[in-house]
């Protein structure tokens, strides 16, 4: 290890290169880190401090070089798990976040899988996410009438490796996690327009759409191959239709101040997509959901900002399956091509997660959100079935993650029935002690009618600078009206 660490020059090399230590020796023997003997280690705290203070008088460079120095002279004449376990725990404790700008794509943009350069396939940190719409809303419920106690029940823990459960500001993944989760992070940073959007904010706002009432087989050209099924394209007319609808959508969202606008699963192209490129800036919606894509056996939804510009994309995972003439069929997506997990990250907000309909009920996908510690969940669908919601219900109350579902009104099929859920909304809530959510729904109505014309879009605001008591517990309040 000691010839690794003459290797090093960056504070987050050594992290991991420490975690990646401690992880190989725990194949050998078991650690239990509540026995770890602070006192003995203060001068590694001392130590990791003075970096963290002359790094800013000497540069990051001139401290770094002389906190390896004390490190080298520290782990002589033998390396151990719990020196090694010192170095981890006060730089978690000590080092504060930053995000290197020489990961930046444009735009303020940047594009990441891991605050280390090395060691990247053993092991990556990850900061925790701090100073979250909800931890914003939780200090304004505190402090209005002097409350001891939390808005919400703390967030389950779900960790990443035996390390992550003892670290505060740092996330550190093993290699099993990295191997089942390769995620790419797009991080705005403190110069971007949308960081300054939502640092002060106090509200989110959604824009959900049912989008269409025509059957699917009316719009996509569905073809089977033995079990499996794919989409070959959508059909021209239903896609010129769409692409206006689009437009007009996007056009009356500009004054509605929406921050996440959501289309429904499989119902969008390319086409459809470039209807509103190289516009003029616009300042609503601040991002685009746009359902999904359904080509080249890839389901794939592209989110955009209000302009049109693509910012990232996610390829759904679990596939879709249902059954015909007593033969079920299933999704047929090609799994190479969908491996990557893609979370947006936003100071002020949190991450942001996106699935696509069943991934919602994947529990390989629910605990990768888990993990990363989503804070907000966004679930293009198209599916008659609300199974979906029980998972939805689980994420909001023990991980405290709010979770949109958009669906189709058209998934519903023809007429209005007894249930005429197109989609829904969840959120953490607390009844005395005791863990909750606010479920609300929204349902097919009298727009159906009118689908013809346009598309009737239902709007959410959760204020989270404001609480009610509902029913189900204590919450952030939820505005609901259509546009």
């Amino acid at each position: 290890m000691l010839e690794q660490l003459k290797k090093i020059d960056k504070i987050y090399d050594l992290l991991a290169l420490c975690s990646s230590y401690i992880f190989n020796e725990l194949d050998r023997k078991p650690y239990e880190f509540a026995q770890f003997p602070d006192d003995d280690y203060d001068n590694v705290y001392d130590a990791v401090q003075r970096y963290c203070c002359e790094r800013q008088q000497k540069g990051c460079k001139r401290a770094f070089h002389e906190l390896k120095d004390y490190l080298f002279s520290f782990l002589m004449p033998e390396v151990t798990v719990e020196k090694c376990f010192a170095v981890v725990k006060y730089i978690d404790e000590l080092v504060e976040v930053e995000i290197s700008d020489r990961l930046l794509k444009g735009k303020h943009v940047i594009e990441y899988t891991s605050m280390n350069e090395q060691y990247r396939d053993h092991v990556r940190i990850i900061p925790k996410m701090k100073g979250t719409f909800l931890e914003r809303g939780d200090i304004q419920f505190r402090s209005i009438d002097n409350n001891e106690y939390s808005l919400f029940r703390d967030r389950r823990e779900c960790a990443c490796s035996i390390l992550d459960g003892e670290t505060i500001n740092y996330m550190i993944w093993d290699k099993q996690h990295i191997k089942n989760y390769p995620a790419l992070i797009y991080h705005f940073d403190k110069k971007s327009s949308v960081f300054k959007h939502f640092y002060e904010r106090k509200q989110i706002t959604f824009g959900i759409v049912p989008f269409t009432d025509k059957p699917i087989k009316e719009m996509l050209h569905v073809e089977y191959d033995n079990r499996a099924f794919y989409i070959l394209n959508m059909y021209k007319g239903p896609e010129n239709e769409l692409k206006e609808r689009y437009k007009d959508i996007c056009a009356r969202c500009e004054k509605q101040d929406i921050d996440f606008l959501i289309f429904p699963e499989m119902l969008m192209t390319e086409n459809i997509i470039s209807a509103i490129q190289y516009k003029e800036k616009v300042s609503s919606p601040q991002f685009i959901i746009n359902g999904s894509i359904w080509k080249d056996y890839v389901n794939k939804s592209v989110i955009t900002d209000g302009n049109g510009k693509e910012i990232f994309n996610y390829c759904k995972k679990e596939p879709f399956k249902f059954e015909k003439d007593n033969i079920q069929y299933k999704e047929f997506l090609r799994t190479e091509k969908n491996k990557e997990y893609t979370i947006l990250e936003i100071e002020g907000l949190g991450r942001v997660g996106i699935g696509i309909c069943k991934d919602l009920i994947s529990e390989k996908v629910k605990l990768f959100h888990k993990c990363i510690g989503t804070d907000l969940l966004i679930i293009p669908a198209y599916t008659k079935s609300m199974d979906i919601q029980a998972s939805a219900e689980d994420l909001s109350k023990q991980y405290n993650c709010v979770v949109v579902v958009a669906n189709a009104c058209s998934a519903l099929g023809k007429g209005l029935k007894l249930d005429n859920r197109i989609g829904f909304i969840t959120l953490p809530a607390k009844n005395d002690t005791d863990r909750s959510n606010i479920l609300r729904r929204y349902n097919r109505g009298s727009c159906a009618q009118e689908c013809e014309k346009m598309c009737v879009t239902k709007k959410f605001t959760i204020d989270f600078y404001h609480t009610r008591q509902y029913r189900e517990g204590i919450s952030y309040e939820i505005k609901e009206e259509w546009f």
